[in-house]
């Protein structure tokens, strides 16, 4: 099934399990259990039947809600290392999961691609500027995981914040949710969409933070998730990805320094 359109059943339970991601911010605490469990049915249903493109998205899914419930990994980075890490640890372990992963590819990048990507990445600068200038937004908790180390070693840092959180957030979106939801055989459109909420919503109390924050990040993930369907591949959303989390680490050590 990794490279055909899914079955009635697979491509309901795929659409399901997004909507739960997409519902999960906003369910209270104790009732995000009641969510765990309908992932994990929908999971564990899907493997007789030898649905691995929702098993792929099932364990990550799943992952994604429990650690966001499990004192200690509520908060970044903890919240997507947990999952990635466990999805991997069980891709490793089972060999038809192994032989499923035609969402990690580099694609086909071209020089348009390439443009397209570098003004998104300018254009999220900008924008994440503004918003900060305009909105004054209380980002304290954020700044205060900036270190007072020296520039050398803040540079570093913010290399590797920047590359650490691309890999991860378009692995998850643009890697394991898109293709997933590619071989429902919906349209485009809808595809681009449904990843981008699902992306948008996780960043309720990222930067930026709230409702905006949220309407922020989804459009941004639609204008990556256009990136990954034109390119075929995660090379050029996550290096636009990249260049946006280094902006973002500027104006937290802005803030954090100020």
């Amino acid at each position: 099934m990794n490279g055909e359109v899914s079955r009635p059943e697979e491509r309901s339970a795929i659409i399901l399990l997004i909507i739960i991601s997409i519902v999960r911010p906003f369910v209270p605490g104790s009732f995000v259990w009641g969510l765990v469990i309908v992932q994990l049915v929908l999971l564990v249903r899907a493997i007789p039947r030898h649905d691995w493109n929702t098993v792929h998205l099932g364990i990550l899914l799943c992952s994604l809600t429990l650690f966001s419930v499990l004192p200690g990994t509520r908060r970044w980075p903890w919240i997507f290392l947990m999952p990635v890490l466990l999805y991997w640890a069980l891709v490793q372990s089972f060999r038809p999961l192994r032989l499923t992963t035609a969402w990690l590819r580099v694609g086909h990048p071209t020089l348009p691609m390439w443009i397209a990507a570098a003004t998104v990445a300018v254009g999220s600068a900008v924008s994440l500027l503004l918003w900060f200038k305009l909105a004054r937004p209380d980002v304290t908790w954020q700044a205060g995981l900036i270190p007072t180390w020296s520039p050398g070693r803040l540079v570093l840092l913010g290399l590797g914040f920047a590359l650490f959180n691309a890999a991860v957030e378009e692995m998850i979106w643009r890697g394991v949710v898109f293709h997933a939801l590619e071989r429902t055989g919906l349209p485009t459109f809808q595809v681009v969409l449904m990843q981008a909420v699902s992306f948008g919503v996780v960043h309720l109390h990222g930067f930026p933070s709230g409702s905006l924050g949220i309407l922020l990040a989804s459009a941004y993930g639609a204008i990556l998730g256009v990136l990954r369907w034109q390119t075929r591949g995660l090379l050029v959303p996550f290096v636009a990805h990249a260049v946006t989390d280094l902006s973002i680490f500027e104006i937290l050590i802005y803030l954090a320094h100020d």
